[in-house]
């Protein structure tokens, strides 16, 4: 019996160890596939390789929309450079309702920094393909260019004080005093104080970290404790600050008198990250208004929309979007944001690899790093996280977008409530 219950006891480990072998082996080769997309150079064009270029874009465009209807607006919120040595700014471009102000779009690019070349190619689609006499007649545009350039211009998710735009925008101070009860459980994984050394074995035992805190506590919740949002580790991630960051305070007045002056706005907050590689995700946290959620699928009709509720989603404190609609005094709101995924993230194996890469530029960021090597590895994977340079990738960004974006411009007057 002993022999027996010892074969059985080696049987086990030397499946423990070829599962475990197998999985670190996919983990450490972890690609997705890109879309079956035939590279398209026409859609290409659009994505640039800095903030610079993409934002000298965004102006001659703007301009363009300026010479083509009357009382265009155009203005620039200053950001602090930070030593950056070169001039940051949000831009924005205001196109009125030609004929009658019966409602708002508002897109808007950069909320996380490294994600802007992205969004701002997907505005200046719009800008160039989607924009016209019968789009603006009754629709006021207003694109809102690299929300946080400075993250834009440093490759980086967070601001210049390292804060999550995305987790940092409220009209109430109570915001920067919320408690996410979770994140101490989460901190010595996600926030080691030394500085990178990718041969260090927190570094090489991370899958396996995180998989025993899965095993623990549930991907639910780890994910939920991780991507709420949190404000009391400042150098953590997920930072949200503890006021409101000073380019949304600027642009608050100049957002609440232009939603005000239309009976019905939408706000369409653009990100790359979360989600399966290629696909453009729709999703916001659940609403709490009927007829928002009504609004909402009229608008997107068929496309499907994560509203919160599925088992690999998560809710955020302090999101743009809704920051935008609470600026209004009265009258109806549809936030929405679309997300365009990069690593598969809401597999497992996604999940824990985009954290881990979130984790080590973040360490690198405020602890340094062991040598150049460590630090050119990383902020590679980094900007590919979130920057993808796949032709595919960026062909699929561009096709989707303009496909999902002209259904909108359709559906939404059907959105508008009668009056």
């Amino acid at each position: 019996m002993w022999r027996w219950l010892w074969r059985a006891l080696l049987a086990l480990l030397v499946l423990v160890l070829g599962v475990s072998g197998v999985m670190g082996w996919r983990y450490a080769q972890y690609a997705p596939a890109d879309p079956a997309v035939a590279p398209d150079p026409s859609a290409l064009a659009y994505f640039h390789p800095d903030y610079a270029g993409a934002r000298a874009d965004f102006l001659t465009q703007g301009a363009q929309l300026a010479a083509r209807w009357r009382d265009v607006e155009r203005f620039a919120v200053p950001v602090a450079s930070n030593g950056f040595g070169q001039d940051l700014f949000v831009d924005a471009v205001y196109v009125p309702a030609q004929r009658s102000p019966r409602r708002l779009l508002i897109l808007s690019s950069g909320v996380h920094g490294v994600e802007g070349g992205t969004g701002s190619a997907v505005q200046r689609m719009f800008m160039r393909e989607l924009m016209n006499d019968e789009t603006v007649a009754d629709t006021g545009i207003l694109l809102l260019h690299a929300l946080n350039p400075w993250g834009f211009a440093q490759s980086r998710r967070f601001t210049a004080r390292n804060v999550d735009l995305n987790r940092n925008a409220s009209t109430s101070a109570s915001l920067y005093r919320t408690v996410n009860a979770g994140y101490p459980m989460v901190d010595p994984l996600i926030n080691p104080p030394a500085p990178v050394n990718l041969n260090d074995w927190q570094h090489k035992l991370f899958l396996w970290r995180s998989v025993g805190m899965i095993a623990a506590h549930g991907m639910p919740v780890l994910r939920q404790a991780v991507l709420q949002g949190q404000y009391q580790y400042p150098r953590g991630i997920y930072f949200g600050g503890q006021a409101l960051e000073p380019q949304l305070a600027d642009l608050a007045p100049r957002l609440k008198t232009l939603l005000n002056a239309y009976p019905m706005s939408m706000s369409i907050d653009l990100h790359t990250g979360y989600g399966a590689r290629g696909r453009l995700h729709v999703f916001l946290n659940p609403p709490g208004e009927e007829r928002v959620r009504q609004g909402l699928e009229t608008v997107f009709g068929e496309y499907p929309i994560d509203w919160g509720s599925g088992a690999d989603f998560y809710t955020v404190t302090g999101d743009v979007t809704s920051w935008i609609g609470s600026l209004r005094s009265n009258g109806l709101h549809l936030p929405a944001v679309f997300e365009y995924g990069t690593l598969d993230s809401q597999s497992t194996l996604g999940a824990i690899k985009s954290l881990q890469i979130t984790v080590l530029e973040n360490q690198g960021f405020q602890n340094g790093w062991a040598t150049p090597g460590d630090e050119e590895a990383v902020k590679q994977a980094y900007r590919e996280m979130f920057y993808p340079s796949s032709p595919a990738w960026r062909t699929q960004v561009i096709q989707s977008s303009r496909t999902l974006l002209r259904q909108l411009l359709r559906r939404l007057p059907e959105a508008q409530p009668p009056g």
